[in-house]
């Protein structure tokens, strides 16, 4: 299963109002995304690929993160996703999200039983493409994450 980055899709976005906590978002077009890949000769997306969707500051607590399904899927309407993190530890493929639909307009997250801490490298919470490549939703990925460094 390869792993993509995506982050630049419309771009990962960072708001901070002290500094330490801070709310990361990323918007995926999977429209711009397979158009890309065709464009540049790259292969299509297949089932079990993953999105590297945020990436997340080394020394860092995730608190929550999720997903949005702003635009709902029209052709592979059987589309569905995991969020979380596909390698490392916690190799946790669907922490955040389990078989988010993509066919229909709605968020989806899972209430932590406790924050998640990255290592001393940069990490990233990934997007697991399940049953099927979706080719024209839009989807919003969003973490809240507390900065431990000084």
């Amino acid at each position: 299963m390869p792993t993509y980055s995506y982050e630049d899709s419309v771009g990962q976005k960072s708001f901070s109002s002290d500094g330490r906590v801070r709310y990361f978002e990323t918007r995926l077009d999977f429209a711009e995304i397979v158009a890309a890949r065709a464009s540049q000769g790259l292969t299509a997306l297949v089932a079990t690929d993953i999105i590297e969707a945020i990436t997340i500051p080394a020394d860092s607590v995730v608190l929550h993160a999720g997903l949005e399904v702003t635009k709902a899927e029209t052709t592979n309407t059987t589309a569905t996703f995991d969020l979380g993190y596909t390698t490392g530890s916690p190799a946790a493929a669907n922490v955040f999200a389990n078989d988010a639909a993509s066919n229909a307009v709605a968020i989806h997250h899972a209430a932590l039983a406790a924050p998640i801490v990255t290592g001393t490298a940069d990490d990233a919470i990934d997007l697991l493409l399940n049953t099927a490549v979706p080719t024209d939703c839009v989807i919003r990925v969003f973490a809240l994450v507390l900065d431990t460094t000084e």
